[in-house]
Formats: C-alpha cells, structure tokens, sequence
C-alpha cells in the first residue's frame, strides 16, 4: 500500500460491504449522525442487533445417517415464533423458531456425548464413535431485539491498516434475551423428551454474557437502518441515505432488529427494491421519500 489518496467520481455510489463494513465507512467519511447512546440522538450505528441460538441433544441406541446431508434439509417450527403464542406470562417480546436439520455432519465440527461421558483417552473415542451417528439436535433460533446499549461506533484507540479507526462493537445480551433464550432452551428440551426411542437428553446452557470467542452467528444486524422518518433511520425504504441522494447503502444492516429466521432472503429482497430505486433516482435526481 501507498497510502496516497484517490478521488473517485461517481454519479451513484452504492455501499455493499457487510452491515459493519457499511457502518465504518459511513462514519470515517462523516455521513449522517452517529448514535449517542446518553442522549439518544443520532442514527448511524444504533440497533445493532445479533441472533441468538439455543438447543438440546438427543441420544438414542438406534443409529442415524447423520453424516450425510445437504444445504436445506431440515423442518421447522413457527409455534413459538412471533407473536403465534401467548406472552402474557412472559417476560420478552417475539420468539424463536424451532428446528431439526440434517446438513452432513462432520466429525471435526461435532462431537455429541451425553451427560457423563468420558472427556479424555480411549473410552472418549469410544463414546464419540458410538454417539456420533446416535444423536440428534432439536434447536432454536431466536429474535434479537434493540436495546439503547448495544451499538456500533469508532475505537477512540485502535486502527486499521490505513489509520482509520477500527469499527468498535458495544454489545451484551439483555434481560429480554435472557428470557427468550432459556423459554425456547427449555422448549428444545421439552421436543427431545418425547422423541420416539430417545435414550437420553443434553440441554444446551443458557445465555451468559456475549463473547466474541466461540462463532455463534454470522446474520447481523442494524446500525444504517432502513425508515420512513430520518429522525429513526440512516436510509430510506429504497435503501437511499437521508443525507446524501446518490448514496445507497445495501445490507443486512438496514434491519432495525433481528427476526427469528435468518435475514439472509430480505436482503436479497431489499437489494431488488434498491436496484428499483436506483432507476427512480437516475432520472428523477431527487430523494425518494
């Protein structure tokens, strides 16, 4: 690298660099208003949502062909997804879907033992041998909602390869998620129990707090979220910036929260209306909203 600077004309700017890539480069580039979380102002950044996962394994004598699969094959459950069951005894807002899927199971990625079951030496391959085709996973993947704490912004300290500043993530689990978690965790458990031939169950932990050490999702969320009102929003409906007409910002970060199922299709979806606003802009020159 140089570090010698480029000016690059363009009529149209569209930013598809992942929802926190297109944060950090709105915000080195002093575009629309950062988030504040003391005072609630500012937009650019705020809502960062995550995804929350939860399950239970099942054990059983009879052996399964789990080692093989494909990308979509699987069922689901929406029962307690949304608003499709009663919260009023509850302690949170939305759900999470329960699901089985059978994607080919590898050895290097899983090993299912039951509770009890030796960790270490001659008797833990054992175990692992004899679990690795006999268990089954009943999981759940929950909604993230946003909380006033949890944002994206710029590392006072920290930079990047070219002396920007790193994009600093400001994010914990909340009481909501706490509670959300351990209902649909305790749900898991409740399907596993009354699987036909089941041995034994292992129900998956509760939520502690967030830590960037273990992979859990990769589907995030917020921080150039999509509105009607630029007071709420960084973008437009069309995905077109409040502040900067030929500027369109496409990602999963337009979300203002996270839903139960993966965001993955609405983006897609999203990127289609983009592209129609696109058209709009290039003739009209003007703001879509």
């Amino acid at each position: 690298r140089t570090m010698k600077e480029y000016i690059q004309p363009a009529d149209i700017v569209v930013l598809t660099s992942y929802m926190f890539n297109n944060a950090k480069l709105l915000m080195v580039s002093n575009i629309g208003e950062q988030y504040d979380p003391k005072t609630g102002k500012g937009t650019l950044g705020r809502n960062y949502c995550y995804q929350m996962n939860m399950g239970t394994t099942a054990f059983f004598d009879e052996q399964f062909n789990t080692f093989m699969g494909s990308g979509a094959l699987g069922t689901t459950s929406d029962d307690f997804n949304g608003d499709n069951f009663d919260h009023s005894r509850e302690k949170f807002l939305h759900g999470a879907m329960i699901y089985s899927v059978q994607l080919g199971t590898r050895p290097i990625q899983s090993a299912p033992l039951p509770a009890g079951a030796p960790t270490w030496g001659a008797e833990f391959k054992k175990a692992l041998n004899y679990n690795f085709t006999r268990a089954i996973t009943v999981a759940g993947q929950g909604a993230s909602l946003p909380h006033k704490n949890n944002y994206l912004s710029l590392d006072p300290t920290y930079k990047d390869a070219f002396g920007m500043p790193l994009l600093r993530l400001t994010y914990n689990f909340t009481d909501q998620d706490r509670a959300l978690h351990k209902f649909i965790t305790d749900k898991t458990a409740e399907v596993a129990k009354r699987m036909q031939g089941v041995k034994s169950i292992k129900k998956g932990a509760y939520l502690k707090d967030y830590s960037v050490v273990p992979y859990q999702s990769t589907h995030n969320t917020g921080g150039t979220t999509m509105g009607a009102d630029r007071e709420t929003s960084v973008v437009n409906t069309y995905l077109q910036h409040w502040d900067a007409d030929n500027l369109f910002v496409v990602g999963a970060g337009n979300f203002q929260h996270n839903s139960g199922y993966n965001p993955t299709d609405t983006v897609g979806a999203l990127a289609y209306r983009c592209a129609e606003g696109i058209l709009k802009y290039h003739k009209s020159g003007k703001s879509l909203a």
